[in-house]
């Protein structure tokens, strides 16, 4: 059964909150050269700069977490704000853009993705990454990213791909954890294997087609113009966190199929499209 608006997105912002430092820090700030959040972002960037925009441009980054890809688009010369539903992660996003050379900068703020506090056709481009897969449907969060966007505009989403074989592990994993007795023998393997036992509860999440969501764009007058899949591993859920130097090497390499017909492995897809006016 459907959990009610209210309920998921106090589950969102209790997690994020709880765990801003540390989400920060474990898929940022490692100095690991893959995981897929870096590598997403990385595509992110990629996708804006394919765009030619001009310095000035304005970006909105909703979902936008520590902060990172706002910090990167500020240094590039973009007016790029974000928001978030998690107060910790907007906290996170001012002091990294304030202690990186934007001491004044204020243009972080807490906002949800189906109820966006803009004007209509204000943006050249919005990202939203993380995030729509969290929401109890599609529908609410497209129509508000459309509505501030400006005509001819730019959307860079992602969602979890449905046909990977790290999105159905994992799936089986998040069920297996909650019979009695094995969260705890889970916490202690952690312990021994890679000396840290959290066990991070990541709060559910829906997985897409990424053929039909593609479709679904189109249904709102979004032109799809390019498309990534990430987040590779050679070894399904747990298994890749229990070996995280030899699956990231590897997936790092793998995500050279980004765009071809075996990017579809990949646990992740991102999509570069153009509001259609």
């Amino acid at each position: 059964m459907q959990k009610a608006r209210t309920e998921t997105k106090k589950e969102l912002k209790h997690f994020y909150n709880s765990d801003a430092r540390h989400y920060h820090e474990m898929h940022y700030v490692v100095k690991t050269e893959y995981t897929p959040l870096k590598q997403r972002q990385a595509y992110i960037e990629q996708m804006i700069r394919s765009l030619g925009l001009p310095r000035g441009t304005k970006i909105l980054d909703v979902g936008c977490g520590p902060g990172q890809l706002l910090l990167n688009l500020l240094r590039e010369g973009y007016d790029a704000v974000g928001v978030d539903i998690s107060e910790g992660m907007i906290s996170e996003a001012r002091t990294l853009a304030c202690t990186n050379g934007f001491p004044n900068f204020d243009g972080a703020s807490v906002g949800d993705i189906e109820k966006l506090e803009f004007g209509d056709k204000q943006f050249d481009v919005v990202v939203a990454s993380g995030v729509i897969e969290y929401q109890n449907d599609d529908d609410v969060a497209l129509a508000e990213m459309k509505r501030v966007l400006k005509p001819s505009g730019h959307l860079i989403l992602n969602v979890t791909n449905k046909y990977s074989y790290l999105t159905f592990s994992e799936n089986i994993f998040i069920g297996f954890k909650k019979l009695p007795g094995v969260r705890s023998a889970v916490s202690v393997l952690r312990g021994l294997v890679l000396g840290d036992n959290r066990i991070t509860d990541i709060p559910d999440k829906r997985s897409h087609s990424p053929g039909k969501f593609d479709k679904k764009l189109a249904e709102y007058g979004f032109e799809k113009v390019a498309h990534n899949f990430f987040r590779f591993s050679p070894l399904p859920v747990p298994l890749n966190s229990l070996f995280p130097s030899t699956c990231d090497s590897i997936g790092h390499w793998m995500e050279r199929f980004s765009r071809t017909r075996l990017g579809y492995i990949g646990g992740g897809y991102i999509v570069l499209a153009r509001r259609g006016d």
